[in-house]
């Protein structure tokens, strides 16, 4: 599956009110988390939280620990941006 595939799929699950996952596109979490962070940061979508290992103080480790999209919503950014890729 294309990146750009993906993306349209992760953003029409959210829209359609389901929780994607990364299993289903076959994505470590990491990977995973790069797409929800970079879905977040071009206002796409909303309410997404991205758990590092890192997060506690008391070591330090970049890896991922969860991503909770439960709370997501798309933006109307997001909206936008899927009517002009499917059309």
């Amino acid at each position: 599956m294309e990146i750009k595939e993906i993306i349209l799929n992760i953003l029409n699950e959210i829209k359609n009110g389901t929780i994607p996952i990364h299993t289903a596109y076959n994505l470590t979490l990491d990977m995973w988390a790069e797409f929800i962070e970079y879905l977040d940061d071009k206002k796409y979508i909303t309410d997404v939280t991205i758990y590092w290992f890192g997060d506690d103080d008391t070591y330090y480790d970049e890896r991922v620990h969860s991503v909770d999209l439960t709370k997501a919503k798309l933006t109307t950014f997001g909206e936008e941006f899927l009517v002009e890729e499917v059309n």
